[in-house]
C-alpha cells in the first residue's frame, strides 16, 4: 500500500514544487516507484518534468470518480498525473464534502506499483488542497528560511492539525523543509530554530540556495538529472533520506 504524501504550502514562490519534483526523482534515484499528482492548474511540476498539459484528463477523472490519468517520466521509477488549467474548473465543479474526497476515490481506482504518491498542490488552501489532505497521511511544508515565512508556516501547520481533527485523523506534519537557505547568514540560523519550535525533530536538511535549481525546470528535468552534482541536487538527496526515515517512524 502506497504512502501518500501532499507537498503543501498556501504561500506561493517557497520551492513547493521543485521539492515535490525533486524528491520524487531521488527516491527513484534509490529504487522507489513514485507517482506524482501534480494538483496544481499551473501545471509546475508537469513543466518540471517536461510535459505540458491541458489538465482536463484529470478533471474528468475527478468528475467520473476514475483511475487516475498518469504517465511514465524520464526520472527512474517516477510517474506522473499532469496538470494544466483546465484543472481550474474543479474550484467552481467540486464542493462540500464529497467534492473534497474525490481524489482519494480516484486513487482507490488508480492501478499501479508505487511505493509513494507525492501531491504537489497549488498554493493555496481552496478545494485541490483540500483533496490531496484528505487523501494523505503526511504532510511536508517547503518554507523560505526568512522571517516574514514564518507566520505564514504556523498558519499552515494550524490549518493541518485543524482539518486532522476534524476530516483526516490519520494526516499529521512530517517535514518542514527550509528552501532557498544561505547557511553563512545568522538570520537562517535563527529562523531554523523558530522552526524547531513549532515541529521539533521536523525541520529536514537546508536546501541551499542554487541556480541549477531555477535553471532546471526549462530543461523539463529534476535537477538530480539535469545537473546530479550541483549542490541543488546533493541537497535534495539529503532531503530525500531524511524524509524516507521520517516516514518509517
Amino acid at each position: 500500500m502506497q504512502q501518500v504524501v501532499a507537498i503543501v504550502n498556501h504561500k506561493g514562490g517557497v520551492g513547493k514544487t521543485t521539492s515535490a519534483v525533486n524528491i520524487a526523482a531521488c527516491w527513484g534515484e534509490m529504487g522507489k516507484r513514485v507517482l506524482v499528482i501534480d494538483l496544481d492548474p499551473q501545471g509546475s511540476a508537469s513543466l518540471s518534468f517536461g510535459i505540458a498539459d491541458d489538465g482536463n484528463a484529470l478533471l474528468h477523472a475527478l468528475q467520473q470518480t476514475t483511475a487516475l490519468p498518469f504517465l511514465s517520466t524520464t526520472a527512474r521509477g517516477v510517474d506522473l498525473v499532469p496538470a494544466g488549467h483546465g484543472l481550474a474548473e474543479a474550484r467552481q465543479r467540486f464542493v462540500g464534502t464529497v467534492g473534497g474526497e474525490l481524489l482519494m476515490r480516484c486513487l482507490k481506482h488508480t492501478e499501479g506499483q508505487w511505493d509513494f504518491v507525492i501531491v504537489d498542490c497549488p498554493p493555496s488552501l481552496g478545494i485541490l488542497t483540500i483533496n490531496a489532505l484528505k487523501a494523505s497521511a503526511h504532510v511536508v511544508i517547503p518554507v523560505e528560511a526568512n522571517y516574514l515565512s514564518f507566520s505564514g508556516l504556523s498558519q499552515m501547520i494550524q490549518a493541518v492539525n485543524t482539518f486532522q481533527s476534524q476530516r483526516n485523523p490519520v494526516l499529521s506534519v512530517r517535514g518542514i523543509i527550509p528552501c532557498r537557505a544561505q547557511a553563512r547568514r545568522r538570520i537562517h540560523g535563527e529562523f531554523l530554530a523558530m522552526m524547531e519550535k513549532l515541529l521539533p525533530g521536523g525541520i529536514g536538511p537546508m536546501v541551499r540556495e542554487n541556480v541549477s535549481l531555477a535553471e532546471a525546470p526549462s530543461s523539463g528535468l529534476p535537477v538530480v538529472l539535469y545537473y546530479p552534482n550541483s549542490n541543488g541536487a546533493y541537497d535534495y538527496r539529503r532531503v530525500a533520506q531524511w524524509l524516507l526515515e521520517r516516514l518509517a517512524l
